[in-house]
């Protein structure tokens, strides 16, 4: 069969004649030969060879070019290939050398004149990588939130009061990840929190050195974090507890908290749950909430696996810790190992709300207050063995204080945060815009509707305080009558659990999407509740002073804490 003149013409580079070889090697040769000859040419510098000069060098460049395709022919075409892919793989290896060497910190060279910054991969390290930008929040923040000001100008700029023995707060989240523990500090990171807040910074120092606390501070400070963060540094440090023994197929032995909070109402208790399960991963601590409305054999079940930290109402954690002795039903739940921390948030309200003997029975179970070395945020080998108490609290009158000295030690560390000058002293938020409207009773509806439509933005959403149930489904109703197509619901003790935590998970959906919505609330959601990105909340009437629940103080503290929730904005 004869071949093609394609398949003629293509013989292989490899066989060639000695011929071709003298020859390529006498081109190259007098390539060589040229090269210095055209040189010298060009820097002899006279007028009248210059083209002869030119001529020289363009036959120069034409010999070299010749030897070099001849030397070209002579190469494998396979070897060729082989030293291409050798070195791509090293001009890649070199470029990521290089990509490495390079430092994490933004360059100020833009992207025009440094192709390179435009171009590069990001990597988990670089503070421009959009993947790792929350991780990188942190340090930033704990780098230029307070500046290094000291311990005097921070607590002077955020108006914060205590006794000069007090600790220095920890301005910054890298300076308080060598006590808190590397565990809690990346979980912060991934949080993308940016500082600590003034409740934080100082509480954190005065906690783990296992001294009690008495912090007065408005609702929507940060208060959750800074009683949780030190309880779960120890319980990283000292280890989880094991899960209760099963004695028999129904019953096992009770479940022994070393944290317990104790919070006035269902909402509270379940947001303080929310925040703590953010960071209880972190240390393998485990987390029960405990409140009544609901049925108990859910909240059994879960301190039958054991429970780090529990967060409860008074009434549901007294029944829990008495059981059923007439049905042979044990205790749950002892608090016999409840050393750090034992935590009273929303203090005053408790009290308000007449759960004072509930909370004295809760505390008389708990370990007798000691020394601070001794309690159980403190360190070392004394540490632990005593109850710490931390009492938190939003308003700062005689009854409260009464209250707090008797439930905490008299070593008792005081943290008073934007109470005035004296520290005893009710001030308003800055932040917030108040307003008094005065109406006749019987124009109070048709004033409050006017004043929603006056000042209600097609993306804003509000709270409006009732002293009653009954004017809560009132107000409900006239709402809905008279703004169609606004979201509106009544709060209240009287609605079933799973109604009230269904309707609140609403309203928090409603106000983060940027929709109208009418929350109609009691007490029940006047403190502790954070829900940020409310723009108006009236108070629509104070609570009755003849009523059995109520009292001179708490009716002007209800006023200023509904007040203050509009400048609240997700604290950490």
């Amino acid at each position: 069969m004869p071949l093609s003149p394609r398949l003629m013409c293509a013989a292989d580079p490899k066989f060639r004649s000695a011929g071709d070889v003298d020859k390529a090697k006498a081109e190259r040769k007098a390539a060589r030969k040229a090269a210095p000859a055209a040189q010298a040419q060009d820097a002899e510098e006279v007028p009248d060879e210059e083209a002869t000069a030119r001529a020289a060098r363009k036959a120069a460049r034409k010999a070299a070019g010749a030897a070099l395709e001849s030397q070209t022919n002579v190469i494998d075409p396979a070897a060729e290939e082989k030293a291409a892919r050798k070195a791509a793989r090293k001009a890649a290896r070199a470029a990521a050398r290089n990509e490495s060497e390079e430092p994490s910190a933004p360059s100020t060279v833009d992207a025009a004149t440094n192709p390179r910054v435009g171009k590069r991969k990001a990597c988990p390290n670089d503070l421009r990588s959009p993947a790792d930008a929350k991780q990188q929040k942190p340090a930033q923040g704990s780098a230029g939130a307070t500046g290094g000001l000291g311990a005097a100008a921070f607590r002077k700029l955020h108006e914060i009061l205590v006794d000069a023995s007090c600790p220095a707060p920890l301005e910054s989240f890298g300076a308080a990840a060598p006590v808190l523990g590397k565990a809690l500090a990346k979980a912060l990171a991934t949080q993308g929190y940016a500082a600590p807040s003034p409740i934080q910074a100082q509480s954190w120092p005065i906690a783990l050195a296992g001294q009690d606390i008495v912090a007065v501070a408005k609702t929507g400070s940060g208060k959750t974090c800074g009683f949780l963060l030190p309880a779960l540094a120890r319980i990283g440090e000292r280890g989880p507890a094991t899960a209760p023994r099963r004695l028999s197929w129904w019953s096992c032995e009770p479940a022994r908290p070393s944290a317990l909070v104790v919070a006035p109402t269902r909402e509270l208790a379940l947001q303080i749950a929310g925040e703590a399960e953010k960071f209880a991963p972190a240390v393998r601590a485990r987390v029960v909430v405990l409140y009544g409305g609901t049925p108990k054999g859910p909240q059994v079940g879960e301190l039958k696996q054991g429970a780090d930290i529990v967060i409860a109402t008074p009434g549901r954690l007294n029944d829990l810790c008495a059981g059923d002795p007439k049905r042979g039903l044990s205790p749950s739940i002892v608090l016999e190992g409840v050393t750090y921390p034992l935590v009273l948030d929303e203090a005053d309200q408790m009290l308000d709300m007449g759960f004072e003997p509930a909370i004295r029975e809760i505390v008389a179970q708990c370990p007798k207050v000691g020394a601070p070395e001794e309690g159980g945020g403190a360190g070392g080998a004394r540490g632990g063995t005593r109850r710490q108490t931390l009492f938190f609290t939003a308003t700062w009158p005689k009854k409260v204080q009464a209250s707090a000295a008797s439930l905490t030690s008299k070593a008792a560390v005081q943290v008073r945060i934007g109470q005035g000058a004296g520290g005893d002293k009710l001030t308003l938020n800055k932040n917030v815009t108040h307003q008094v409207v005065m109406a006749e009773f019987k124009q109070k509806v048709s004033a409050l509707q006017g004043y929603i439509k006056q000042s209600f933005g097609p993306k804003e959403s509000a709270v409006v305080f009732a002293s009653t149930k009954g004017a809560c489904d009132f107000l409900e109703q006239k709402m809905q009558d008279n703004f169609k197509g606004i979201w509106c619901r009544a709060l209240h003790g009287d609605k079933e659990q799973w109604e009230r935590e269904e309707m609140l998970g609403q309203f928090r959906a409603k106000v983060a999407a940027g929709q109208q919505a009418v929350l109609v609330a009691t007490d029940v959601a006047a403190r502790g509740l954070d829900v940020p990105g409310i723009s108006l909340v009236v108070v629509y009437d104070f609570t009755i002073p003849d009523s059995p629940r109520a009292s001179p103080w708490r009716t002007t503290s209800t006023a200023s804490d509904a007040l203050d929730a509009r400048a609240r904005r997700g604290a950490p």
